[in-house]
């Protein structure tokens, strides 16, 4: 039996600046949460900062209200810093549900 352990870190400001741009940060913290416990999908998508060479994850999943969200985040070992969060434009959403109608996982 494998227990995976993620610990989930962002900092006080990042709350703030997503509330300032419409993103409530229960939702960012109920999606990803929601995602670990297995209680609802995300679509797992790369995202590369070419100036750096850092690599990130965007999590497209559904708030627990069912909003679409993307949640772009950091992987580091077992840890999940999160750095970003917004909400699908139109024709992200489209695309987002286009793949929940092919995935049920």
């Amino acid at each position: 039996m494998v227990v995976w352990v993620v610990g989930i870190e962002w900092y006080f400001a990042l709350g703030q600046i997503l509330a300032r741009a419409g993103v409530d940060s229960d939702d960012v913290f109920d999606l990803v949460n929601a995602w670990l416990a297995g209680e609802r999908p995300v679509w797992l998508r790369p995202a590369d900062d070419r100036a750096t060479g850092i690599r990130y994850v965007v999590l497209w999943g559904r708030t627990g209200s069912g909003a679409p969200l993307a949640v772009l985040a950091r992987a580091m070992g077992p840890d999940l810093y999160i750095c970003g969060a917004g909400h699908l434009q139109p024709e992200q959403v489209t695309e987002f549900e286009k793949w929940e109608a092919t995935h049920d996982d």
